[in-house]
Protein backbone atom coordinates (compact mmCIF):
# COMPACT_ATOMS: atom_id res chain seq x y z
CA UNK A 1 0.00 0.00 0.00
CA UNK A 2 1.18 3.50 -0.88
CA UNK A 3 0.26 6.45 1.33
CA UNK A 4 -1.02 9.85 0.21
CA UNK A 5 -0.31 12.41 2.95
CA UNK A 6 -0.78 15.86 1.51
CA UNK A 7 -1.38 19.46 2.51
CA UNK A 8 -5.00 20.60 2.22
CA UNK A 9 -5.80 22.39 -1.07
CA UNK A 10 -2.63 21.09 -2.75
CA UNK A 11 -4.11 18.85 -5.45
CA UNK A 12 -4.45 15.49 -3.69
CA UNK A 13 -8.04 15.03 -4.92
CA UNK A 14 -6.97 15.74 -8.50
CA UNK A 15 -4.14 13.25 -8.11
CA UNK A 16 -6.40 10.44 -6.87
CA UNK A 17 -8.83 11.07 -9.75
CA UNK A 18 -5.98 10.75 -12.24
CA UNK A 19 -4.47 7.66 -10.63
CA UNK A 20 -7.84 5.92 -10.78
CA UNK A 21 -7.66 5.99 -14.57
CA UNK A 22 -5.32 3.02 -14.25
CA UNK A 23 -6.87 -0.45 -14.05
CA UNK A 24 -4.05 -1.68 -11.80
CA UNK A 25 -4.41 1.11 -9.21
CA UNK A 26 -7.02 2.13 -6.66
CA UNK A 27 -6.60 5.58 -5.08
CA UNK A 28 -9.02 6.18 -2.21
CA UNK A 29 -10.83 9.38 -1.34
CA UNK A 30 -9.99 10.62 2.15
CA UNK A 31 -9.78 7.45 4.22
CA UNK A 32 -10.19 6.68 7.91
CA UNK A 33 -7.80 3.73 7.74
CA UNK A 34 -4.94 5.61 9.42
CA UNK A 35 -7.18 6.71 12.31
CA UNK A 36 -8.64 3.20 12.62
CA UNK A 37 -5.21 1.57 12.83
CA UNK A 38 -3.91 4.26 15.15
CA UNK A 39 -6.94 3.74 17.40
CA UNK A 40 -6.27 0.01 17.49
CA UNK A 41 -2.67 0.64 18.59
CA UNK A 42 -3.82 3.06 21.29
CA UNK A 43 -6.41 0.66 22.68
CA UNK A 44 -3.91 -2.19 22.64
CA UNK A 45 -1.24 -0.14 24.45
CA UNK A 46 -3.54 1.39 27.06
CA UNK A 47 -5.57 -1.70 27.89
CA UNK A 48 -4.36 -2.92 31.29
CA UNK A 49 -4.96 -6.53 30.23
CA UNK A 50 -2.39 -6.34 27.42
CA UNK A 51 0.57 -6.91 29.73
CA UNK A 52 -1.41 -9.18 31.98
CA UNK A 53 -2.16 -11.50 29.05
CA UNK A 54 1.45 -11.49 27.86
CA UNK A 55 0.71 -9.36 24.82
CA UNK A 56 3.67 -8.78 22.52
CA UNK A 57 4.31 -6.31 19.72
CA UNK A 58 3.84 -9.01 17.10
CA UNK A 59 0.25 -9.34 18.23
CA UNK A 60 -0.69 -5.75 17.39
CA UNK A 61 1.26 -5.97 14.12
CA UNK A 62 -0.87 -8.94 13.06
CA UNK A 63 -4.00 -7.05 14.09
CA UNK A 64 -2.98 -4.07 11.96
CA UNK A 65 -2.20 -6.29 9.00
CA UNK A 66 -5.64 -7.81 9.36
CA UNK A 67 -7.33 -4.39 9.40
CA UNK A 68 -5.37 -3.40 6.31
CA UNK A 69 -6.31 -6.57 4.42
CA UNK A 70 -9.99 -6.27 5.30
CA UNK A 71 -10.10 -2.63 4.20
CA UNK A 72 -8.50 -3.32 0.81
CA UNK A 73 -9.21 -6.86 -0.39
CA UNK A 74 -7.82 -6.25 -3.89
CA UNK A 75 -4.89 -7.12 -6.14
CA UNK A 76 -4.59 -3.49 -7.22
CA UNK A 77 -1.88 -1.19 -5.92
CA UNK A 78 -3.67 0.90 -3.30
CA UNK A 79 -2.98 4.60 -2.65
CA UNK A 80 -4.65 5.38 0.69
CA UNK A 81 -5.31 9.08 1.26
CA UNK A 82 -4.96 10.32 4.83
CA UNK A 83 -2.83 13.13 6.29
CA UNK A 84 -2.02 11.09 9.39
CA UNK A 85 0.26 8.78 7.40
CA UNK A 86 3.02 11.43 7.58
CA UNK A 87 3.24 11.28 11.38
CA UNK A 88 6.59 9.94 12.65
CA UNK A 89 5.09 7.26 14.89
CA UNK A 90 2.70 6.09 12.17
CA UNK A 91 5.55 5.71 9.69
CA UNK A 92 7.54 3.73 12.25
CA UNK A 93 4.57 1.46 12.91
CA UNK A 94 3.77 0.91 9.21
CA UNK A 95 7.36 -0.10 8.55
CA UNK A 96 6.73 -3.01 10.88
CA UNK A 97 3.35 -3.78 9.31
CA UNK A 98 4.34 -3.85 5.64
CA UNK A 99 8.12 -3.41 5.52
CA UNK A 100 8.76 -0.58 3.09
CA UNK A 101 6.78 2.67 3.41
CA UNK A 102 6.33 5.03 0.51
CA UNK A 103 4.55 8.35 0.97
CA UNK A 104 3.44 10.56 -1.89
CA UNK A 105 2.62 14.07 -0.73
CA UNK A 106 1.14 16.87 -2.77
CA UNK A 107 2.34 20.23 -1.44
CA UNK A 108 1.82 23.91 -2.02
CA UNK A 109 3.07 27.12 -0.36
CA UNK A 110 1.06 27.81 2.80
CA UNK A 111 -0.09 31.23 1.56
CA UNK A 112 -1.57 29.67 -1.56
CA UNK A 113 -3.35 26.95 0.45
CA UNK A 114 -4.89 29.62 2.68
CA UNK A 115 -5.96 31.68 -0.32
CA UNK A 116 -7.57 28.62 -1.89
CA UNK A 117 -9.55 27.94 1.27
CA UNK A 118 -10.56 31.62 1.47
CA UNK A 119 -11.68 31.70 -2.15
CA UNK A 120 -13.87 28.68 -1.47
CA UNK A 121 -15.39 29.78 1.85
CA UNK A 122 -15.38 33.60 1.45
CA UNK A 123 -14.70 34.53 5.12
CA UNK A 124 -15.90 37.90 6.41
CA UNK A 125 -12.59 38.64 8.13
CA UNK A 126 -9.58 37.28 6.26
CA UNK A 127 -7.14 37.95 9.14
CA UNK A 128 -9.26 36.03 11.66
CA UNK A 129 -9.71 33.27 9.10
CA UNK A 130 -5.96 32.87 8.59
CA UNK A 131 -4.82 33.23 12.21
CA UNK A 132 -7.67 31.71 14.18
CA UNK A 133 -9.93 29.80 11.78
CA UNK A 134 -10.40 26.03 12.05
CA UNK A 135 -9.43 25.44 8.42
CA UNK A 136 -6.19 27.35 8.93
CA UNK A 137 -5.44 25.32 12.08
CA UNK A 138 -6.06 22.15 10.08
CA UNK A 139 -3.61 23.35 7.43
CA UNK A 140 -0.87 24.31 9.90
CA UNK A 141 -1.23 21.04 11.79
CA UNK A 142 -0.92 19.10 8.51
CA UNK A 143 2.15 21.18 7.62
CA UNK A 144 3.90 20.44 10.94
CA UNK A 145 3.06 16.74 10.76
CA UNK A 146 4.34 16.46 7.19
CA UNK A 147 7.51 18.42 7.98
CA UNK A 148 8.31 16.36 11.09
CA UNK A 149 7.74 13.07 9.24
CA UNK A 150 9.95 14.15 6.36
CA UNK A 151 12.75 15.29 8.69
CA UNK A 152 12.80 11.86 10.34
CA UNK A 153 12.26 9.70 7.22
CA UNK A 154 13.32 11.79 4.15
CA UNK A 155 13.92 8.77 1.89
CA UNK A 156 10.33 7.61 2.27
CA UNK A 157 8.75 10.74 0.75
CA UNK A 158 8.05 11.93 -2.78
CA UNK A 159 6.73 15.50 -3.02
CA UNK A 160 4.48 16.58 -5.88
CA UNK A 161 4.11 20.35 -6.08
CA UNK A 162 0.68 21.59 -7.02
CA UNK A 163 2.05 24.06 -9.58
CA UNK A 164 3.90 21.26 -11.39
CA UNK A 165 0.94 18.88 -11.20
CA UNK A 166 -1.39 21.28 -13.03
CA UNK A 167 1.21 22.57 -15.52
CA UNK A 168 2.86 19.28 -16.50
CA UNK A 169 0.85 16.43 -14.97
CA UNK A 170 2.31 13.61 -17.06
CA UNK A 171 5.85 14.35 -15.85
CA UNK A 172 4.71 14.30 -12.20
CA UNK A 173 2.74 11.08 -12.65
CA UNK A 174 5.78 9.45 -14.25
CA UNK A 175 7.78 10.47 -11.16
CA UNK A 176 5.19 8.74 -9.00
CA UNK A 177 5.32 5.58 -11.15
CA UNK A 178 9.10 5.46 -10.80
CA UNK A 179 8.90 6.06 -7.04
CA UNK A 180 6.38 3.26 -6.38
CA UNK A 181 7.96 0.98 -8.99
CA UNK A 182 5.13 0.52 -11.48
CA UNK A 183 5.02 1.01 -15.23
CA UNK A 184 4.31 4.46 -16.61
CA UNK A 185 0.87 5.18 -17.98
CA UNK A 186 -0.54 7.67 -20.48
CA UNK A 187 -3.31 9.64 -18.75
CA UNK A 188 -6.25 11.52 -20.24
CA UNK A 189 -6.10 15.05 -18.86
CA UNK A 190 -9.18 16.26 -20.73
CA UNK A 191 -11.72 13.76 -19.38
CA UNK A 192 -11.20 13.50 -15.63
CA UNK A 193 -13.90 11.89 -13.49
CA UNK A 194 -15.05 13.85 -10.46
CA UNK A 195 -13.96 12.90 -6.95
CA UNK A 196 -15.81 10.26 -4.92
CA UNK A 197 -15.52 12.36 -1.76
CA UNK A 198 -18.71 13.59 -0.10
CA UNK A 199 -18.38 17.30 0.67
CA UNK A 200 -21.47 17.36 2.89
CA UNK A 201 -19.42 15.65 5.59
CA UNK A 202 -17.13 18.70 5.75
CA UNK A 203 -19.90 21.25 5.36
CA UNK A 204 -18.08 23.04 2.52
CA UNK A 205 -19.61 22.93 -0.94
CA UNK A 206 -17.28 21.91 -3.79
CA UNK A 207 -14.40 21.26 -1.39
CA UNK A 208 -13.28 18.26 -3.45
CA UNK A 209 -14.73 19.27 -6.80
CA UNK A 210 -12.45 18.19 -9.64
CA UNK A 211 -12.71 19.84 -13.05
CA UNK A 212 -12.88 17.58 -16.09
CA UNK A 213 -9.73 19.13 -17.57
CA UNK A 214 -6.39 19.85 -15.90
CA UNK A 215 -5.79 23.60 -15.89
CA UNK A 216 -4.37 26.34 -13.70
CA UNK A 217 -6.65 28.41 -11.50
CA UNK A 218 -6.77 32.01 -12.67
CA UNK A 219 -6.78 34.02 -9.46
CA UNK A 220 -4.25 35.88 -7.37
CA UNK A 221 -3.55 34.40 -3.93
CA UNK A 222 -1.78 37.63 -3.03
CA UNK A 223 -4.92 39.62 -3.87
CA UNK A 224 -7.15 37.35 -1.78
CA UNK A 225 -4.96 37.48 1.33
CA UNK A 226 -3.71 41.05 1.00
CA UNK A 227 -0.05 42.02 0.97
CA UNK A 228 0.44 41.87 4.74
CA UNK A 229 -0.88 38.31 5.19
CA UNK A 230 0.85 37.24 2.01
CA UNK A 231 4.18 38.42 3.39
CA UNK A 232 3.47 36.87 6.79
CA UNK A 233 3.00 33.36 5.41
CA UNK A 234 5.96 33.29 3.05
CA UNK A 235 8.74 30.72 3.40
CA UNK A 236 8.98 27.34 5.05
CA UNK A 237 8.75 25.22 1.87
CA UNK A 238 10.91 22.51 3.36
CA UNK A 239 10.28 20.13 0.45
CA UNK A 240 12.47 22.43 -1.66
CA UNK A 241 15.00 22.90 1.12
CA UNK A 242 13.76 26.45 1.61
CA UNK A 243 14.33 27.56 5.22
CA UNK A 244 11.86 29.36 7.40
CA UNK A 245 11.88 33.17 6.97
CA UNK A 246 14.65 35.07 8.76
CA UNK A 247 12.28 36.48 11.35
CA UNK A 248 10.46 33.18 11.66
CA UNK A 249 7.07 34.84 11.44
CA UNK A 250 5.31 31.65 12.37
CA UNK A 251 1.51 31.58 12.59
CA UNK A 252 0.28 31.58 16.15
CA UNK A 253 -1.37 28.24 15.53
CA UNK A 254 2.05 26.57 15.28
CA UNK A 255 2.70 27.47 18.89
CA UNK A 256 -0.80 26.42 19.93
CA UNK A 257 -0.49 23.09 18.12
CA UNK A 258 2.86 22.41 19.79
CA UNK A 259 1.21 23.08 23.16
CA UNK A 260 -1.69 20.75 22.36
CA UNK A 261 0.80 18.04 21.36
CA UNK A 262 2.62 18.36 24.69
CA UNK A 263 5.83 19.78 23.16
CA UNK A 264 6.21 22.53 25.76
CA UNK A 265 9.73 23.55 24.94
CA UNK A 266 8.84 24.16 21.31
CA UNK A 267 5.60 25.87 22.31
CA UNK A 268 7.42 28.12 24.77
CA UNK A 269 10.11 28.99 22.22
CA UNK A 270 7.53 29.94 19.59
CA UNK A 271 5.43 31.85 22.13
CA UNK A 272 8.34 34.08 23.13
CA UNK A 273 9.41 34.49 19.49
CA UNK A 274 5.95 35.60 18.44
CA UNK A 275 5.71 37.93 21.44
CA UNK A 276 8.98 39.64 20.50
CA UNK A 277 7.69 40.34 16.99
CA UNK A 278 4.06 41.14 17.82
CA UNK A 279 3.89 42.47 21.40
CA UNK A 280 0.49 44.11 20.81
CA UNK A 281 -1.31 41.08 19.36
CA UNK A 282 -3.81 39.94 22.00
CA UNK A 283 -3.83 36.27 20.90
CA UNK A 284 -0.04 36.08 20.90
CA UNK A 285 0.08 37.75 24.32
CA UNK A 286 -2.48 35.32 25.72
CA UNK A 287 -0.60 32.25 24.51
CA UNK A 288 2.69 33.65 25.81
CA UNK A 289 1.06 34.06 29.24
CA UNK A 290 0.99 30.26 29.65
CA UNK A 291 4.71 30.12 28.95
CA UNK A 292 5.44 32.90 31.46
CA UNK A 293 3.48 31.11 34.18
CA UNK A 294 5.43 27.91 33.51
CA UNK A 295 8.62 29.92 34.11
CA UNK A 296 7.17 31.22 37.42
CA UNK A 297 6.83 34.73 36.02
CA UNK A 298 3.42 35.10 37.65
CA UNK A 299 2.98 38.85 37.30
CA UNK A 300 3.82 38.99 33.61
CA UNK A 301 2.05 35.70 32.95
CA UNK A 302 -1.28 36.92 34.29
CA UNK A 303 -0.82 40.29 32.59
CA UNK A 304 -0.43 38.55 29.23
CA UNK A 305 -3.30 36.13 29.87
CA UNK A 306 -5.49 39.12 30.67
CA UNK A 307 -4.97 40.37 27.10
CA UNK A 308 -7.23 37.48 26.14
CA UNK A 309 -10.20 39.54 27.31
CA UNK A 310 -9.92 41.44 24.04
CA UNK A 311 -10.84 38.29 22.10
CA UNK A 312 -13.05 36.72 24.83
CA UNK A 313 -10.75 33.74 25.45
CA UNK A 314 -10.06 34.85 29.04
CA UNK A 315 -12.58 35.84 31.65
CA UNK A 316 -16.20 36.80 31.10
CA UNK A 317 -17.74 39.77 29.29
CA UNK A 318 -17.83 42.98 31.34
CA UNK A 319 -20.42 42.73 34.09
CA UNK A 320 -21.78 46.22 33.48
CA UNK A 321 -20.56 47.80 36.70
CA UNK A 322 -19.94 51.53 36.35
CA UNK A 323 -17.39 51.58 39.18
CA UNK A 324 -13.61 51.55 38.53
CA UNK A 325 -11.60 48.33 38.69
CA UNK A 326 -10.07 47.86 42.13
CA UNK A 327 -6.40 48.85 42.12
CA UNK A 328 -5.13 48.32 45.65
CA UNK A 329 -7.43 50.68 47.54
CA UNK A 330 -7.75 49.74 51.22
CA UNK A 331 -10.94 49.77 53.32
CA UNK A 332 -13.16 49.82 50.24
CA UNK A 333 -16.26 47.83 49.28
CA UNK A 334 -15.19 45.57 46.43
CA UNK A 335 -17.37 43.48 44.13
CA UNK A 336 -15.25 40.39 43.40
CA UNK A 337 -16.85 38.90 40.29
CA UNK A 338 -15.97 35.23 39.86
CA UNK A 339 -15.59 34.13 36.25
CA UNK A 340 -15.90 31.19 33.88
CA UNK A 341 -16.70 27.66 35.06
CA UNK A 342 -17.62 26.32 38.48
CA UNK A 343 -14.10 25.06 39.22
CA UNK A 344 -12.66 28.42 38.18
CA UNK A 345 -14.99 30.22 40.57
CA UNK A 346 -14.16 27.92 43.48
CA UNK A 347 -10.50 28.66 42.83
CA UNK A 348 -11.01 32.42 42.48
CA UNK A 349 -12.90 32.99 45.73
CA UNK A 350 -9.47 32.66 47.42
CA UNK A 351 -8.84 36.30 46.52
CA UNK A 352 -11.51 37.42 49.00
CA UNK A 353 -9.16 36.83 51.92
CA UNK A 354 -6.43 38.90 50.22
CA UNK A 355 -8.90 41.76 49.92
CA UNK A 356 -10.05 41.26 53.50
CA UNK A 357 -6.45 41.63 54.75
CA UNK A 358 -6.53 45.13 53.23
CA UNK A 359 -9.62 46.03 55.23
CA UNK A 360 -12.03 45.68 52.34
CA UNK A 361 -15.66 44.60 52.49
CA UNK A 362 -15.92 41.81 49.94
CA UNK A 363 -19.04 41.13 47.92
CA UNK A 364 -18.66 37.94 45.86
CA UNK A 365 -20.67 37.49 42.66
CA UNK A 366 -20.96 33.88 41.47
CA UNK A 367 -23.09 31.26 39.73
CA UNK A 368 -26.17 30.73 41.95
CA UNK A 369 -25.52 27.02 42.66
CA UNK A 370 -22.20 27.87 44.33
CA UNK A 371 -23.53 30.60 46.62
CA UNK A 372 -24.07 28.41 49.69
CA UNK A 373 -20.55 26.97 49.89
CA UNK A 374 -18.79 30.19 48.84
CA UNK A 375 -20.61 32.18 51.52
CA UNK A 376 -18.44 30.51 54.17
CA UNK A 377 -15.13 31.04 52.34
CA UNK A 378 -12.45 33.10 54.11
CA UNK A 379 -12.82 36.84 53.59
CA UNK A 380 -16.32 36.76 52.06
CA UNK A 381 -18.87 39.18 53.52
CA UNK A 382 -21.74 38.87 51.06
CA UNK A 383 -22.54 36.51 48.18
CA UNK A 384 -24.82 37.48 45.31
CA UNK A 385 -25.62 35.88 41.98
CA UNK A 386 -24.17 37.31 38.78
CA UNK A 387 -27.46 38.81 37.66
CA UNK A 388 -27.43 41.14 40.69
CA UNK A 389 -23.99 42.65 39.95
CA UNK A 390 -25.27 46.06 39.05
CA UNK A 391 -27.86 46.19 41.82
CA UNK A 392 -25.55 46.13 44.83
CA UNK A 393 -23.62 49.15 46.09
CA UNK A 394 -19.83 48.91 45.81
CA UNK A 395 -16.87 51.25 45.40
CA UNK A 396 -14.88 49.09 42.99
CA UNK A 397 -15.27 45.90 41.03
CA UNK A 398 -12.64 43.26 40.36
CA UNK A 399 -12.92 40.56 37.65
CA UNK A 400 -11.49 37.59 39.52
CA UNK A 401 -9.22 36.31 36.73
CA UNK A 402 -7.48 39.70 36.84
CA UNK A 403 -7.08 39.61 40.63
CA UNK A 404 -3.47 38.31 40.67
CA UNK A 405 -2.41 41.37 38.68
CA UNK A 406 -4.24 43.84 40.89
CA UNK A 407 -3.05 42.11 44.06
CA UNK A 408 0.55 42.40 42.89
CA UNK A 409 1.48 38.72 42.72
CA UNK A 410 5.10 38.51 41.52
CA UNK A 411 5.80 34.77 41.60
CA UNK A 412 4.52 31.56 43.11
CA UNK A 413 5.84 32.52 46.55
CA UNK A 414 3.13 35.22 46.74
CA UNK A 415 0.35 32.63 46.39
CA UNK A 416 -1.28 31.40 49.60
CA UNK A 417 -2.02 27.70 49.20
CA UNK A 418 -3.65 27.18 52.60
CA UNK A 419 -7.35 26.11 52.78
CA UNK A 420 -10.00 28.81 52.51
CA UNK A 421 -13.27 26.84 52.53
CA UNK A 422 -14.02 25.06 55.83
CA UNK A 423 -14.74 21.33 56.01
CA UNK A 424 -18.20 20.29 57.16
CA UNK A 425 -17.90 16.64 58.21
CA UNK A 426 -15.63 14.31 60.14
CA UNK A 427 -13.12 12.25 58.21
CA UNK A 428 -14.02 8.59 57.81
CA UNK A 429 -10.86 6.45 58.08
CA UNK A 430 -9.62 5.02 54.79
CA UNK A 431 -12.38 6.71 52.77
CA UNK A 432 -11.27 7.90 49.30
CA UNK A 433 -13.41 9.97 46.93
CA UNK A 434 -13.17 9.19 43.20
CA UNK A 435 -13.94 11.45 40.24
CA UNK A 436 -12.97 10.35 36.71
CA UNK A 437 -14.58 12.79 34.29
CA UNK A 438 -15.41 16.49 33.94
CA UNK A 439 -18.13 18.30 32.05
CA UNK A 440 -18.24 17.33 28.35
CA UNK A 441 -18.82 20.98 27.38
CA UNK A 442 -15.28 21.97 28.40
CA UNK A 443 -13.30 22.81 25.23
CA UNK A 444 -10.36 20.57 26.18
CA UNK A 445 -12.44 17.72 27.64
CA UNK A 446 -10.86 15.14 25.32
CA UNK A 447 -7.38 16.12 26.53
CA UNK A 448 -8.19 15.50 30.22
CA UNK A 449 -10.42 12.44 29.76
CA UNK A 450 -8.60 9.30 30.82
CA UNK A 451 -9.86 5.68 30.65
CA UNK A 452 -11.82 5.28 33.89
CA UNK A 453 -10.71 1.63 34.13
CA UNK A 454 -7.20 2.79 34.94
CA UNK A 455 -8.47 4.54 38.07
CA UNK A 456 -10.66 1.62 39.13
CA UNK A 457 -7.84 -0.91 38.65
CA UNK A 458 -5.58 1.06 41.01
CA UNK A 459 -8.16 1.75 43.73
CA UNK A 460 -10.14 -1.51 43.90
CA UNK A 461 -9.56 -3.38 47.17
CA UNK A 462 -7.19 -0.68 48.40
CA UNK A 463 -9.59 1.71 50.09
CA UNK A 464 -13.19 2.40 51.04
CA UNK A 465 -14.18 4.46 48.00
CA UNK A 466 -17.11 6.81 47.43
CA UNK A 467 -18.38 8.20 44.16
CA UNK A 468 -17.86 11.93 43.45
CA UNK A 469 -18.93 11.61 39.80
CA UNK A 470 -22.13 13.31 38.68
CA UNK A 471 -24.05 13.38 35.43
CA UNK A 472 -22.15 12.06 32.39
CA UNK A 473 -19.78 9.28 33.36
CA UNK A 474 -21.65 8.27 36.50
CA UNK A 475 -22.91 5.14 34.70
CA UNK A 476 -19.37 3.73 34.86
CA UNK A 477 -19.34 3.72 38.65
CA UNK A 478 -18.54 0.14 39.80
CA UNK A 479 -20.54 -1.65 42.49
CA UNK A 480 -17.73 -1.46 45.04
CA UNK A 481 -17.78 2.37 45.00
CA UNK A 482 -20.43 3.76 47.35
CA UNK A 483 -22.79 6.37 45.96
CA UNK A 484 -23.41 9.38 48.21
CA UNK A 485 -25.53 12.52 48.09
CA UNK A 486 -24.16 14.95 45.47
CA UNK A 487 -27.42 16.79 44.81
CA UNK A 488 -26.03 20.19 45.91
CA UNK A 489 -22.60 21.69 46.30
CA UNK A 490 -23.14 21.71 50.06
CA UNK A 491 -23.78 17.96 49.99
CA UNK A 492 -20.78 17.47 47.72
CA UNK A 493 -18.57 19.47 50.09
CA UNK A 494 -19.75 17.31 52.99
CA UNK A 495 -18.88 14.15 51.04
CA UNK A 496 -15.41 15.48 50.25
CA UNK A 497 -14.91 16.56 53.89
CA UNK A 498 -15.42 12.96 54.99
CA UNK A 499 -12.57 11.66 52.81
CA UNK A 500 -9.02 10.94 53.85
CA UNK A 501 -8.09 11.50 50.22
CA UNK A 502 -9.61 12.47 46.89
CA UNK A 503 -8.44 11.20 43.50
CA UNK A 504 -9.86 13.16 40.60
CA UNK A 505 -9.42 14.38 37.06
CA UNK A 506 -8.92 18.10 36.51
CA UNK A 507 -12.44 19.21 37.48
CA UNK A 508 -14.31 21.44 39.91
CA UNK A 509 -14.05 18.63 42.47
CA UNK A 510 -10.27 19.04 42.39
CA UNK A 511 -10.59 22.72 43.23
CA UNK A 512 -13.14 22.20 46.00
CA UNK A 513 -11.08 19.45 47.64
CA UNK A 514 -7.94 21.60 47.40
CA UNK A 515 -9.77 24.65 48.76
CA UNK A 516 -10.85 22.60 51.82
CA UNK A 517 -7.34 21.25 52.43
CA UNK A 518 -8.24 17.62 51.71
CA UNK A 519 -5.27 15.52 50.48
CA UNK A 520 -5.97 15.34 46.77
CA UNK A 521 -4.37 13.62 43.79
CA UNK A 522 -5.22 15.31 40.48
CA UNK A 523 -4.63 13.38 37.25
CA UNK A 524 -3.29 16.15 35.04
CA UNK A 525 -3.24 15.86 31.22
CA UNK A 526 -0.06 16.52 29.25
CA UNK A 527 -1.65 19.80 28.17
CA UNK A 528 -2.40 21.23 31.63
CA UNK A 529 -4.90 23.75 32.91
CA UNK A 530 -3.14 27.11 33.20
CA UNK A 531 -2.86 26.79 37.01
CA UNK A 532 -0.80 23.60 36.65
CA UNK A 533 1.80 24.94 34.21
CA UNK A 534 4.62 24.83 36.76
CA UNK A 535 6.54 21.57 36.69
CA UNK A 536 6.54 18.99 39.46
CA UNK A 537 3.89 17.46 41.71
CA UNK A 538 3.27 20.42 44.01
CA UNK A 539 1.17 23.47 43.19
CA UNK A 540 1.36 26.79 45.04
CA UNK A 541 -2.41 27.19 44.82
CA UNK A 542 -3.31 24.23 47.08
CA UNK A 543 -0.96 22.91 49.77
CA UNK A 544 -2.83 19.61 50.02
CA UNK A 545 -2.78 18.80 46.29
CA UNK A 546 -0.40 16.55 44.36
CA UNK A 547 -0.33 16.66 40.56
CA UNK A 548 0.14 13.32 38.80
CA UNK A 549 1.06 14.31 35.28
CA UNK A 550 0.52 12.60 31.96
CA UNK A 551 3.89 12.69 30.17
CA UNK A 552 2.75 11.60 26.72
CA UNK A 553 -0.49 13.07 25.24
CA UNK A 554 -1.39 9.60 23.94
CA UNK A 555 -0.54 7.57 27.07
CA UNK A 556 -2.20 7.70 30.51
CA UNK A 557 -0.24 4.88 32.15
CA UNK A 558 2.44 7.07 33.81
CA UNK A 559 0.20 9.03 36.25
CA UNK A 560 -1.68 5.89 37.29
CA UNK A 561 1.54 4.00 37.91
CA UNK A 562 2.55 6.92 40.12
CA UNK A 563 -0.84 6.85 41.84
CA UNK A 564 -0.51 3.12 42.56
CA UNK A 565 2.91 3.65 44.14
CA UNK A 566 1.58 6.49 46.31
CA UNK A 567 -1.44 4.49 47.45
CA UNK A 568 0.76 1.55 48.42
CA UNK A 569 3.10 3.89 50.31
CA UNK A 570 0.12 5.49 52.06
CA UNK A 571 -1.20 2.08 53.12
CA UNK A 572 2.19 1.11 54.49
CA UNK A 573 2.36 4.32 56.50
Amino acid sequence: MIFLASLPRSGSTLLTSLLNQRSDVYASPTSNLCDTMGGAVKVWEQNPTTKASGGEENDIIRILQGIQNVRYDTDKLVFDKGRGWAAQQIIKTMMKVQGDVKIVATVRPVAECLASFAKLTKPENITDFCKRGELAKHLFNSYETLKAGYEEYPDNFLFIEYANLVSDPQVELNRIAEFVEIDSFVYDFNNIKDSEEIDEIWGIENLHKVRSKVSKRKYSARHILGQSLWNFYQGGEFWNDKPEPEKEKLPITYQHDALMAGDFEKSKRLAYLNLSHYPDDSDICFNAGWAKLSDDQVEEGYFLLDKGRETLVWGDPHCGSTTPIWDGEENATVLLRLERGLGDQIHQVRYARDLKKLGCTVIVSCTPSLAEILRCADGVDVVIQHEADCGVLHDFHLPAMSAPIQLGYQNSADIDGSPYIPTSAKVVPHRVGLRWSGLPAYEHQTKRLFPHELLFNVMKNRAYCINLQRDEGEEFCPDWVEKVDLSTWTATAAAISSCEMVVTSCTSIAHLAGAMGIPTMIIVPAVPYYLWTLSGMATPYYNSVKLLRQTDPDDWLAPFKQLAEMVVHREAA
